[in-house]
């Protein structure tokens, strides 16, 4: 038997309070956006012959060699390996090959076009009709540049708040995520009965410009590939990253809303690859009992063993569902988007 949705969210059926969701790159997937492996390809391909080249050089040191047919190393690895390089041995050509990658990756995002927001709606959708019209807040991670929720967001009708404050551009301020909208009525606040999601990007976006030492947020100009963008450039090793301005801000923004306002956390198309966001955030919390985290994913994390030992940690994958909560043995479908945007329809 696979999980049901009160055994993965308790106390679905009469709110959504206390509900969070984890959501990586599987979730892009419909919409049209490349996985891992297809962005490796695309990126490696639209490399010059001279940063091919810087990029076969160091690869060499390690004694690897980039499979065209694989996309292996991926993306992540050759992040890593680039960045290594640029401290071992500054050069010229390595800060080259470390702006173009990340270039290269904003190009092939952006190239998207009229990407298929159909179960980004349905997901959305989902929550609204279970909110029923009360004041309920769900929060929203990912580490998805793409723009996806914001856009389906509109189509919906939802609050959504990404930690920025203002109209068309708005400046970084991620006390915005605790806001509460209402009216004042005889000298009384009343707190507006809709969804509010926060929805914090743990790696950045597209839509996040550098200006200075200041932080935008806007979809004006949105495809100028000049544009500085604030953003996580994929890495296995990315915890420095995240201690630079702003991830430091939201990575102590999350690990404050998880175990308090998200005690019950599903995580969809998220692969447990990332080291800093498993022992930063998630570990922690489980180690704690702050919080039940149910991972659905397609294909079991390299990371599994790490997670296992915590009482509070299941997993739902196509051939099998482990849990130390509940009895489980069959497989599940809902490490598909589109297939947990359904469950949750009320």
């Amino acid at each position: 038997m696979s999980f049901t949705l009160p055994e993965m969210l308790p106390g679905i059926e009469t709110g959504l309070n206390s509900v969070g969701f984890l959501f990586g790159a599987g979730t892009s997937k419909g919409a049209g956006y490349p996985l891992m492996g297809d962005l490796t390809k695309d990126v490696v391909a639209k490399l010059s012959a001279e940063d091919r080249g810087t990029l076969e050089s160091i690869l060499a040191l390690s004694g690897l060699q980039y499979d065209e047919s694989e996309g292996s190393p991926n993306i992540e690895i050759l992040g890593d390996l680039v960045i290594e390089a640029s401290v071992n041995a500054p050069k010229a050509e390595h800060n080259q090959l470390s702006s173009e990658i990340q270039r290269l990756i904003t190009e092939i995002i952006l190239s998207v076009e009229n990407p298929n927001l159909e179960g980004h709606v349905n997901f959305l959708d989902a929550l609204k009709k279970r909110s029923s019209g009360s004041s309920t807040k769900v929060t929203i991670f990912t580490t998805n540049y793409d723009i996806l929720f914001e856009l389906a967001a509109g189509e919906v009708g939802v609050r959504m708040e990404t930690g920025f404050d203002g109209s068309l551009k708005r400046t970084f301020s991620p006390d915005a995520f605790g806001l509460s909208r209402g009216s004042l009525s005889a000298g009384r606040f009343l707190i507006k009965n809709e969804l509010h999601i926060n929805l914090v990007k743990l790696h950045g976006s597209i839509a996040w410009m550098k200006q200075d030492e200041t932080l935008h947020e806007t979809g004006i100009d949105l495809a100028n590939l000049t544009h500085n963008r604030a953003i996580i450039l994929p890495r296995r090793r990315k915890v420095m990253d995240t201690l630079a301005h702003p991830f430091d801000q939201l990575f102590t923004k999350a690990s404050r809303i998880l175990g308090n306002e998200c005690k019950y956390l599903v995580s969809c198309g998220f692969s447990y690859g990332d080291k800093h966001i498993n022992d930063e955030l998630l570990i922690p919390k489980l180690r704690e009992g702050k919080i039940r985290l149910t991972a659905l994913c397609g294909a079991e994390p390299e990371t599994l063993s790490e997670l296992t030992p915590f009482p509070s940690f299941q997993i739902g994958l196509p051939d099998r569902c482990e849990s130390n909560l509940y009895s489980k043995t069959e497989g599940t479908e809902f490490w598909k988007f589109d297939a947990l945007a359904e469950l949750l329809a009320p």
